[in-house]
């Protein structure tokens, strides 16, 4: 029963510090570029893998409607080794922008995992996220997408 136990408190205070995608990542930050295909969360996938990513600007439980009356920018695709949320900010290992000048009309774009990677700590926690700014908007926001953990290996 004490091993049970000590299983759970662990579990539950990993989840606690568990990195949530779809809060705000920055000042005026919202998830609501909708992905329905690309990387699935907590899968694999290696160096120079091409990922096929099909988004929309369809209403989503993560976005609130009124931000879809507005044109996004182009947009661009990033991985994010081990994001930490400090405060209202995140602090990251590595980023590395893999794709930009993304046409919102395009709503697909295929990238490639690059095979010149930078040596991190763990290579078992990236995100991949997928941008753009709504500069029309009041207050200039961004909005976005972000799949993830998943493991990149060689």
């Amino acid at each position: 029963m004490k091993f049970t136990a000590a299983i759970i408190t662990s579990l539950l205070a990993t989840s606690a510090v568990a990195f949530d995608k779809w809060q705000p990542w920055g000042k005026r930050d919202y998830s609501c570029v909708n992905v329905y295909q690309g990387v699935p969360d907590y899968s694999t996938v290696t160096v120079g893998q091409t990922v096929h990513l099909r988004f929309n600007r369809k209403p989503t439980s993560h976005c609130a409607d009124p931000l879809n009356q507005y044109p996004g920018d182009k947009y661009s695709v990033w991985l994010y080794n081990n994001p930490v949320r400090d405060g209202d900010t995140i602090n990251f290992d590595k980023r590395i922008q893999i794709a930009s000048g993304i046409a919102e009309s395009a709503g697909v774009v295929d990238v490639k995992i690059p095979s010149d990677l930078p040596h991190v700590k763990d290579d078992s926690v990236w995100y991949l996220r997928i941008d753009t700014s709504l500069t029309t908007a009041p207050q200039m926001p961004t909005i976005y997408n972000a799949a993830g953990p998943f493991t990149i290996t060689a």
